[in-house]
């Protein structure tokens, strides 16, 4: 079943989003926005005209933490990791990106009202979320050599403007997003370590063997020991019941 970022699609065919070896750069921005959007974007012939090809070596970083970096990227080929270092230096990666998902740090991009309301006093607690926005709060590296295609937020965010299909293609583009993200946050919740990495198995079975150890590590939220430890489990013995 084809997925973003692990989340079914329900059949949705997006054989389009991933180009095929040796054939011209020709983008797949159109139809994946437009598979959002329900409809025809208006004004994409201009705007298709600023969308950059970005080719990254693997360890190249795509966008690192404070930067004002207001693109939104769509893979290729190739997969990226996404996650920042913590206050003992630790990694922690939040995601991988491989085609054809969507990848952008959402509070480098987020529009102007929110940051109006995120410099008031409102007294609402979840805006303490909103302290530092307007640049990315997080890391992009290529695991390995990897093709994008950038995105320039701001003129998206014209184009939302003036076009309700617009507007509705980064809307569903951005619930799917949420959808991951609280997936995420309940698998580490609820899921035991082993739980998590067979399903991590299940998801991201193309990146064994291209992922290093360590960066599963710090994705599953385990020391490298850790995870030798329980692959060993999940090779050898029964599945996890707890």
């Amino acid at each position: 079943m084809r997925t973003l970022d692990g989340v079914p699609l329900d059949g949705a065919d997006l054989r389009w989003a991933i180009p095929t070896p040796g054939q011209p750069p020709t983008s797949v921005a159109r139809p994946f926005l437009e598979f959002f959007a329900g409809s025809p974007l208006p004004e994409w012939d201009s705007f298709s005209r600023t969308i950059k090809i970005i080719r990254l070596r693997p360890q190249e970083i795509l966008y690192d933490v404070g930067e004002d970096h207001p693109y939104i990227y769509l893979v290729r080929r190739g997969s990226m990791r996404v996650g920042f270092t913590d206050a003992r230096g630790r990694d922690c990666l939040l995601a991988f990106c491989r085609p054809p998902d969507l990848l952008a740090s959402v509070s480098a991009i987020v529009p102007q009202g929110l940051r109006r309301l995120a410099e008031m006093p409102t007294g609402i607690v979840k805006m303490r979320a909103a302290a530092g926005i307007g640049v990315t709060n997080s890391k992009a590296s290529a695991v390995e050599a990897t093709e994008l295609e950038r995105l320039d937020f701001h003129l998206m965010e014209r184009l939302m403007a003036r076009h309700a299909s617009w507007a509705m293609a980064v809307y569903n583009a951005m619930v799917l997003h949420t959808l991951v993200k609280e997936r995420r946050e309940r698998d580490l919740l609820t899921m035991s370590p082993e739980e998590r990495y067979r399903q991590f198995l299940r998801d991201h079975d193309d990146l064994i063997g291209v992922v290093p150890q360590k960066d599963i590590a710090g994705y599953l939220g385990v020391t490298p020991v850790g995870l030798s430890r329980i692959a060993s489990r999940v090779r050898n013995g029964p599945a996890d019941e707890s």
